[in-house]
């Protein structure tokens, strides 16, 4: 890394920490208090909302005052890795594939073949709670691990290996470079779909014809199109690739891992069509979640149960997606009239900005049910099928509610909450200046200021089901 490199770093990672304290000191959890059950524990409402907005715009202030120049582009190179770790590849992507296509297959089995109690199958817990929360800490946190086990590209990249040696051609391209991102929306929203509008998404019996469909889906799509569709249009990966470019560390073309200042990989991140409306969808998904926790929704949906309570979830996951969408795209649109640059080249120059508020919004919704009912997997590893095995014996297990306290919990979501949405300024600031000298790109980030703020304050009072 360059020296001018070195000092971008560092002056970009000086002024996230000072507008991370900031948040962290205005948005304090000071009357935190705590439910139990699947409900996340809820913070005041009106002290906590209004401060995180409060916080949010002036960091966009702090932002605008010291961040004069584009500085996570060159960040985003990062540096080499000390030499035992650098060229650590091959048995670790090896031993990864195995855990991925073992996890994966004892997860179908359990669906297909255990008991169809929900609480006593592996099934749910390992879908829902292990994996969707799991790997969307982990991929933020950690890079992109998913790429290193999913179930998928192994069988994708082997059947195309077994194709290449019957036919005497060569593999397909590991990448699909005209691939859009619209099969990865549309396969993401039916996983969501089944998570928040579905009667009984705790069906082990549900989640196995999901599962299967979706993997003949991308197995087929990748048999036609070749391997690379398998990394474009699946749409866990796609997630997981996004969140993965907030992440400190990552693996770089010719496969040597290197650091890197957290957020900077977003500069860089692969935007294709459906790309904008992908991340969306989750943000909007997650958003919805938060709304049906509320005395609003508990009021339209009253005492509904089936498919008319699937009927009726299934419009309200639509509708909230839809304004999270709006909302963003009048931003852009106010953008476009401030600038003269087109909708389609301003939605996606700032689409990265939306991917570390979705980030946040996963921890802060599902952080405490990720640590707590995340616990039975240990009882359930032992006992996948709900046969009355105990094979670790760790079947009694009980969860333990103790493990973390009110508190820390209260403290998660609401800085999750809150750094979220200043990472999300930030890198709307640093793409702007990017494109537009200083006063225009100030100018130019009011409106995706107030879609930051809008987005802080509502996606609080959702939390909280106020």
């Amino acid at each position: 890394m360059s020296q001018r490199a070195r000092r971008v770093s560092r002056r970009a990672g000086l002024g996230l920490i000072a507008s991370v304290s900031l948040v962290a000191v205005l948005a304090s959890p000071a009357a935190a208090h705590g439910v139990g059950g699947r409900i996340d524990l809820p913070l005041p409402a009106w002290q906590l909302a209004w401060a995180a907005g409060f916080a949010v715009a002036i960091s966009f202030v702090a932002l605008g005052a010291f961040w004069s120049e584009p500085r996570l582009a060159d960040a985003s190179t990062g540096s080499a890795m000390p030499a035992p770790l650098r060229d650590f590849g091959s048995p670790g992507v090896a031993i990864g594939r195995v855990f991925g296509l073992v996890a994966f297959g004892l997860t179908l089995a359990a669906a297909w073949f255990g008991t169809e109690a929900g609480d006593e199958n592996l099934a749910p817990v390992a879908l829902f709670i292990t994996f969707w929360v799991g790997m969307q800490i982990a991929s933020f946190l950690f890079g992109d691990v998913w790429r290193a086990c999913n179930p998928l590209w192994t069988l994708a990249h082997a059947g195309a290996w077994v194709r290449a040696r019957i036919t005497r051609t060569e593999l397909s391209p590991a990448t699909h470079g005209e691939a859009t991102h619209w099969p990865a929306a549309i396969a993401i929203f039916s996983f969501l779909w089944l998570e928040l509008a579905y009667h009984s998404p705790d069906s082990p019996r549900s989640i196995a014809v999901f599962l299967t469909m979706y993997s003949v889906i991308v197995l087929m799509g990748a048999s036609v199109f070749g391997r690379g569709w398998a990394r474009t249009s699946e749409g866990f990966g796609v997630l997981f690739s996004k969140l993965a470019a907030m992440a400190p560390m990552y693996r770089d073309d010719e496969g040597v891992l290197r650091f890197r200042l957290p957020m900077a990989g977003l500069a860089r991140l692969d935007m294709r069509r459906g790309t904008v409306p992908f991340i969306l969808i989750v943000l909007g998904s997650t958003s919805f979640d938060g709304f049906t926790r509320s005395s609003w929704w508990l009021e339209i949906r009253g005492n509904r149960t089936g498919w008319e309570y699937t009927i009726v979830s299934t419009i309200g996951l639509i509708i909230v997606i839809g304004v999270v969408a709006l909302a963003y795209g009048i931003a852009i649109a106010l953008m476009a009239r401030i600038t003269g640059d087109s909708f389609g080249e301003l939605s996606d120059r700032f689409g990265p900005s939306l991917v570390p508020i979705a980030a946040a919004y996963a921890v802060a919704h599902y952080f405490s049910l990720f640590i707590l009912e995340g616990q039975a997997l240990f009882a359930l590893l032992s006992d996948p099928f709900g046969r009355g095995a105990d094979i670790f014996g760790t079947a009694d297990r009980d969860i333990d509610y103790s493990v973390i306290s009110t508190t820390a919990i209260a403290w998660v979501q609401t800085v999750s909450i809150a750094i979220g949405h200043v990472f999300g300024v930030a890198v709307a600031h640093d793409r702007a200046i990017e494109r537009w000298k200083h006063p225009l790109a100030i100018k130019s980030q009011y409106p995706m200021l107030g879609v930051m703020v809008l987005y802080t304050v509502v996606g609080l009072f959702l939390l909280l089901g106020a």
